[in-house]
């Protein structure tokens, strides 16, 4: 199997001490899996673990803890480089005991907003890099010792478990964000990396410090941003992470349609 890129970076729900295989699955072959309270491993997945986590996922996570986006930050999370790369990505951090710290007695107390990377789960895709034909998705289902969900008699396609696990639209949305990380890890940002970094931070996870910029600054008259755009993202955090990656476009690769004012 070819180096996964994009989406399957935040496949990585395992440390690297574990053990696990990638098998490969077409899309319209089916597979064994089943996660609830009768499976005897249940919880074991949320223990000593890496999750990287979207855009979206911190928007959702912080806005049911009913917190600002710094808050979650500073409490929730640890801003990590990824692997051998100077791009700065954020994870769950991990409680005392090296579990997940939204895990409680009964299960994930975040369920509904869980992260995509758990969502996901036991499923992962290897996009194509810039270089490679566009065509279908190459789809892999991760098989670990400690899994024994992978034995219960529930069968899936890899759409209709995406689709049962309500990750299909956020997979979407968090895709123009994908595609940046993909692109940043073989940037060289040479002298003005911190400033840029700091931006791709502050846009990607700070939902609340990013409105702010836009209008608590000079912005919006720096920058030729139509009013329906603005009206959008003026409360809307969803609206908003979508015009910051565009934004970011701008910034890191000076494309997209966000332009200087004339």
């Amino acid at each position: 199997m070819k180096e996964t890129k994009s989406q399957s970076d935040l496949q990585q729900i395992r440390t690297a001490s574990d053990r696990f295989r990638l098998k490969p699955i077409a899309p319209d072959e089916k597979f064994s899996f089943s996660c609830h309270p009768g499976v005897s491993c249940f919880n074991d997945c949320c223990k000593q673990i890496d999750v990287l986590l979207t855009p979206f996922d911190v928007v959702r996570i912080k806005r049911k803890l009913d917190i600002r986006s710094d808050q979650f930050l500073a409490r929730y999370s640890v801003l990590q480089n990824f692997k051998d790369t100077d791009l700065p990505l954020l994870k769950l951090k991990m409680g005392d005991d090296e579990s997940c710290v939204f895990l409680g007695e009964k299960g994930c107390t975040i369920y509904e907003n869980r992260p995509v990377v758990c969502r996901n789960y036991p499923t992962g895709v290897a996009t194509k890099s810039s270089t490679e034909e566009a065509g279908e998705n190459s789809y892999f289902i991760i098989e670990e010792d400690m899994c024994k969900g992978h034995f219960e008699k529930e069968t899936w396609t890899v759409s209709e478990y995406k689709k049962n696990q309500g990750v299909i639209e956020l997979d979407e949305q968090n895709q123009p964000w994908l595609e940046i990380v993909a692109r940043l890890k073989s940037l060289a940002l040479k002298d003005d990396q911190d400033q840029k970094m700091n931006v791709f931070i502050m846009t990607s996870y700070d939902i609340d410090a990013f409105r702010s910029f836009v209008f608590n600054s000079t912005f919006l008259t720096r920058f030729d941003i139509n009013n329906d755009t603005v009206e959008r993202i003026k409360s809307d955090d969803e609206e908003l992470l979508k015009f910051g990656f565009e934004w970011l476009k701008f910034i890191l690769f000076n494309e997209g349609p966000i332009r200087p004012r004339e």
